[in-house]
């Protein structure tokens, strides 16, 4: 008997590798670079419809979510979670820069140029994500923004060289998944992010790192299982959807617990597919958690 969906609408922005053809042998990055600045793999690791999980489809009565919206071209070169208008910015939606400060074309895109493919990927990123709200949105109970980071923080970021969790949740909010200030509206209740997380210690915590870091004592560095709105509190997805959804949440997941600890230059692998699966298999039975702690509320 088939499973009715989860009633879950996806936002998956940074999985692509795909380079637009207009900036084709401008590129001062190489094919690996690209790879280490992706979400790598983030579409099998949140694929609740895969066959893999037929066993919960059967014990849960869900299988895959209502809508899934995901982007071809590569995060170092488009970024649809990034506020539109921001094209000066070396990080902003048509990137200059990676996040470990190299800098990505031989020649400078003129902002005419970074307009043309804003508004192309990014505008074609967004048009299909909010058709999916309005075409799913009344029967939608989680808004879940899918996303991956690497072990620890990249150089040209913030945090740079901290230890990240395996998890981190964000609603817009503090540590606490309390709002930061009165402008700033939260993407869920604090309560909701609170009980989200500490699902999440249970159902983590076993998930290991394969390249562990050494601490100045030689031992390993001790990786909380999840963080609430560190080292992100959201970005312009959770900011524009998630109040189309009783509840909003982006999740991130250490890349660390499948890839490995990555640089700018790890090589390219293919992906490691039982690791893969164990996240898949955690993240299906704790979005099964977070709709019945919403309807716990109804």
């Amino acid at each position: 008997m088939t499973q009715p969906p989860l009633p879950i609408i996806q936002s998956i922005p940074h999985g692509g590798l795909g380079v637009p053809p207009q900036v084709f042998g401008r590129l001062g990055i190489s094919a690996t670079a690209i790879y280490n600045e992706c979400d790598l793999w983030v579409d099998p690791l949140f694929d609740f419809a895969h066959p893999d999980l037929a066993g919960l489809h059967e014990q849960t009565g869900y299988a895959g979510s209502l809508s899934v919206t995901s982007l071809g071209i590569a995060r170092a070169l488009i970024d649809a979670n990034r506020f539109p208008d921001d094209l000066d910015n070396p990080d902003g939606p048509v990137k200059s820069r990676t996040s470990y400060g190299q800098e990505i074309y031989t020649v400078p895109l003129d902002r005419a140029e970074k307009a043309a493919l804003r508004d192309h990927h990014w505008g074609g990123y967004h048009q299909r994500l909010a058709q999916a709200m309005d075409d799913h949105g009344a029967d939608c109970r989680l808004f879940l923004d899918c996303h991956n980071m690497a072990q620890v923080g990249p150089s040209a970021y913030a945090f740079a060289g901290a230890t990240r969790p395996k998890i981190c949740l964000s609603n817009y909010g503090n540590l606490a998944g309390e709002p930061r200030d009165a402008q700033t509206p939260l993407s869920c209740p604090a309560w909701f992010i609170q009980a989200a997380a500490g699902l999440a210690e249970e159902i983590f915590a076993d998930l290991l790192m394969l390249e562990p870091q050494a601490g100045p004592d030689g031992q390993p560095v001790d990786v909380p299982t999840v963080a609430i709105n560190w080292p992100f509190h959201g970005g312009y997805i959770l900011k524009k959807y998630a109040t189309g959804a009783p509840f909003g949440l982006m999740v991130e997941v250490n890349r660390g617990l499948y890839v490995g600890n990555q640089t700018p230059e790890t090589p390219i692998t293919h992906p490691n597919l039982p690791a893969i699966a164990a996240i898949r298999e955690r993240m299906f039975r704790w979005v099964v958690g977070l709709l019945d702690l919403g309807s716990a509320q109804e």
